[in-house]
């Protein structure tokens, strides 16, 4: 390789084309400043990814091609890739009767596009050919696929230009540029993390540059957007399928280089930190990209809201957060005792209001039509939903967005309060299972050398405090087991009996997807939440409320 390549792992927002557009420009100006022939940027870095149905509205696909016609001006001297969406006229579709488009997409094919600029030109394009369509991703719903994998001469070096999925599949676009004579091989990707995710990527792009004997440049995109979260963690492979160079993870990067004759990287992933890492880039993009600075979280002194609370000042800065304590009548003092000193550890403000008067308020008024019943989880209930409107109630007059506690253990089997507990603008550790939460703690605590949050909380049997000496394994089988049987049925598909053959008790196996079934109503109304494993309660996982099948 006779010429410098940057690599610029960027933090794009959907829609944001002015925000975007001086990103892209300002790297582009720093590559040339840095002897750069040619600069790399994401998939979908114009329109931010994914832009879900703002590609059903023209002005928004009309905005991100002028953009991209503007971003190609300031391309003297320099190359560059950039993903963007191409859209042209065709005959429409005989769908008269669908109503839910314009007629503008009715007749225009959209394609999810990597524009090959050079001098103010643009001088190729690559539409993406394998499209998603799975979990997360929808893109068949908007894009239609390429036929072609071309290569480009740029420099006197033959590169084939794919994006994203079109590297994960067997006998793609990459095969059949290497076949056409490309000696390098550029993917731009917006591939979303989850744990294991990157362990994943890399021997996949390992095992294909060693096979194809092609050194193969990764760029990918970070940041948070709604739910998802982008890693970036890009990477360099020589054609021996040897990592030469590494994107930083979780944040933005400019990487440049000018020789693929470099030494091999050892690469190990730490599971906690990237989990931990990856809650912080998506809380901080998740509440600023909408137009916040502060959160309020509900601090109980348990370890949910510690963790969520610790995340938050992590990722917004301690003059960010509020933490509201809201003892009620079955909070102990060394509940309300571990919540102040996990404050002070952090230096947030917090605030204590008591709720006991206005439980009573609410008993003093059902009393007449309550008369002669049990007290039940009504009762329960009925706290949870008072520190959740005095939560609410801080976050309008303040500007707040309350973050949720709730765990994905606690989530999928409906050990939560609707309205409650559930309340809130952002649920943050909804897909960390309960007992990867104590990981998450452990893993904080090593990070500062000291014990930030106290060891009475992390040691304290798990409860809700809603009723006296209430344990949440009253209600619920130990969490050790609970998460292994939602790990086998959610994330790994497993059937009841498949579960059961494991060794896993019958009754408990079935009493909880039983309760996985039950609670989909709950799950609708959840605040979004973080998805860091393979399947999480989201967009990906689409489950009817109204169904009597529960196996």
């Amino acid at each position: 390789m006779n010429f410098k390549i940057a690599i610029s792992q960027i933090n794009t927002t959907v829609g944001d084309f002015v925000g975007n557009k001086k990103k892209i420009i300002a790297s582009i100006n720093r590559a040339k400043s840095e002897g750069a022939k040619l600069v790399i940027f994401p998939e979908l870095a114009i329109t931010g990814y994914p832009p879900k149905d703002l590609l059903f509205k023209k002005e928004f696909l009309e905005e991100n091609r002028t953009t991209l016609e503007e971003i190609a001006r300031e391309t003297t001297g320099i190359g560059a890739i950039i993903g963007y969406v191409d859209f042209y006229k065709t005959e429409p579709e005989d769908n008269t009767y669908d109503t839910s488009l314009s007629s503008f997409i009715k007749g225009h094919v959209l394609h999810n596009t990597a524009s090959l600029i050079q001098n103010c030109r643009i001088i190729g394009k690559v539409y993406k050919t394998h499209l998603p369509n799975y979990d997360v991703f929808d893109e068949k719903r908007y894009f239609s696929p390429g036929k072609q994998s071309p290569i480009f001469d740029f420099e006197g070096i033959k590169i084939g230009i794919n994006i994203c999925e079109d590297i994960w599949s067997n006998n793609g676009p990459t095969e059949e540029q290497v076949k056409k004579g490309a000696n390098l091989i550029i993917n731009i990707s917006a591939s979303p993390y989850y744990a294991g995710k990157k362990e994943i990527r890399r021997s996949i792009i390992s095992n294909k540059a060693r096979t194809l004997k092609t050194p193969i440049i990764y760029v990918n995109m970070v940041g948070g957007q709604d739910d998802i979260i982008f890693d970036g963690s890009s990477y360099v492979f020589n054609n021996k399928g040897e990592l030469i160079l590494k994107g930083k993870s979780f944040k933005e990067d400019f990487i440049i280089f000018d020789s693929l004759d470099k030494n091999r990287i050892e690469c190990t992933e730490n599971i906690p930190k990237n989990i931990f890492d990856a809650l912080i880039l998506g809380t901080k993009d998740y509440v600023q990209k909408n137009g916040f600075s502060k959160v309020v979280v509900g601090l109980s002194g348990g370890i949910d809201s510690a963790i969520t609370t610790v995340i938050a000042t992590e990722a917004l800065g301690r003059e960010n957060v509020l933490a509201l304590l809201m003892p009620g009548p079955y909070s102990s003092k060394e509940s309300i005792d571990d919540a102040v000193k996990l404050s002070m550890n952090l230096g947030i403000q917090y605030k204590i209001i008591k709720i006991n008067k206005i439980y009573q308020s609410y008993l003093d008024a059902l009393a007449k039509d309550f008369k002669g019943l049990k007290m039940d989880i009504t009762e329960e209930n009925i706290q949870a939903r008072i520190r959740g409107n005095i939560l609410m109630a801080f976050a309008n007059k303040f500007d707040f967005i309350v973050l949720s506690t709730g765990n994905k253990s606690e989530l999928a089997v409906g050990y939560s309060t609707l309205y409650g507990d559930m309340a809130g603008g952002l649920a943050v550790i909804s897909d960390v299972p309960k007992t990867f939460v104590y990981k998450l703690a452990h893993y904080y605590n090593n990070l500062k050398g000291k014990k930030i949050i106290p060891q009475s909380i992390i040691d304290k049997p798990p409860s809700a405090e809603l009723r006296e000496n209430q344990k949440d394994s009253d209600d619920l089988p130990p969490y050790d087991t609970l998460d292994k049987i939602l790990d086998l049925y959610i994330e790994e598909q497993l059937e009841a009996d498949e579960i059961i053959k494991k060794g896993f008790d019958k009754k408990t196996v079935f009493d909880i997807i039983k309760r996985i079934n039950k609670n989909e109503y709950k799950r609708k109304q959840t605040p979004i939440g973080l998805k860091i494993t393979p399947k999480s309660f989201g967009f990906g996982r689409r489950i009817p409320i109204t169904s009597k099948f529960e196996k």
